[in-house]
């Protein structure tokens, strides 16, 4: 897998920002960013789920914290006890933003392989056609539609949108017939299908996955944004699906 979050460095982590307040904190840690993370950009600023506490999103979708009046931002996981274990809002809003990417997508742009008979769930899954493990969860796709389970396939070319994997899956997404021109491409079967006039949605989708903080292929996303993981077989998809549901409800 190959990473696509940026790093940041233990100088941003740590770093000592003098007089902190919420008015000037927005021009603090972009000033910030452009020494340590010049790609990076602070997308929001918002009042976080603990009293006095800044939520400072940033454009790869990761978050920082920081209380206005003191002299430090940090970064990582915000947690609050509750009894024996804890509250992760930092997942949370990770998985409302999630949610709502994947609720504005134009569903026209994903591989989509229906489920068979009713649809009972529907998933949002990331893919590399150079991927070992997408080629394994491709072989299960069968299985996974006779579960009731949609699949969205959004393009994600770990070698970047410059490559010729990226190529082949622009190609792939543009072709007759995508469907079966990804299964062929999975199987290793050589590419044959006619390739349509279209605007390949490859680069779109990477740079969602980058906003995303995707990680990897696969990754499969429930559609209310839970990571529910990366490779599984069916009775594993089945029973993450599962567990979510019972969350939800």
């Amino acid at each position: 897998m190959k990473p696509y979050r940026y790093t940041l460095s233990a100088l941003l982590i740590a770093l000592t920002l003098p007089n902190l307040a919420t008015a000037d904190l927005r021009d603090r840690v972009e000033k910030a960013l452009a020494t340590t993370n010049p790609n990076l950009s602070v997308e929001a600023i918002n009042d976080s789920p603990i009293e006095g506490i800044k939520e400072i999103k940033l454009s790869n979708g990761e978050f920082l914290y920081a209380e206005p009046g003191s002299d430090h931002v940090f970064s990582g996981r915000l947690l609050t006890f509750t009894g024996d274990s804890w509250q992760d809002h930092t997942e949370e809003r990770e998985r409302q933003d999630r949610a709502q990417v994947l609720k504005n997508l134009d569903k026209g742009t994903t591989i989509t392989f229906a489920a068979n008979g009713q649809e009972k769930h529907e998933i949002f899954v990331f893919t590399d056609i150079t991927c070992p493990y997408c080629k394994k969860f491709h072989a299960h796709m069968d299985e996974i539609n006779d579960r009731g389970i949609t699949v969205h396939y959004l393009a994600l070319p770990r070698a970047g949108v410059d490559s010729s994997v990226a190529n082949s899956m622009s190609r792939i997404w543009c072709s007759e017939n995508p469907q079966a021109a990804i299964t062929d491409s999975f199987s290793g079967r050589p590419f044959s299908q006619e390739v349509l006039p279209c605007r390949p949605p490859v680069g779109d989708q990477y740079t969602m996955a980058q906003t995303l903080g995707v990680s990897g292929t696969p990754s499969v996303f429930a559609d209310d944004g839970r990571n529910l993981g990366g490779y599984m077989t069916p009775d594993e998809l089945t029973t993450a699906i599962a567990n979510i549901t019972g969350l939800r409800n």
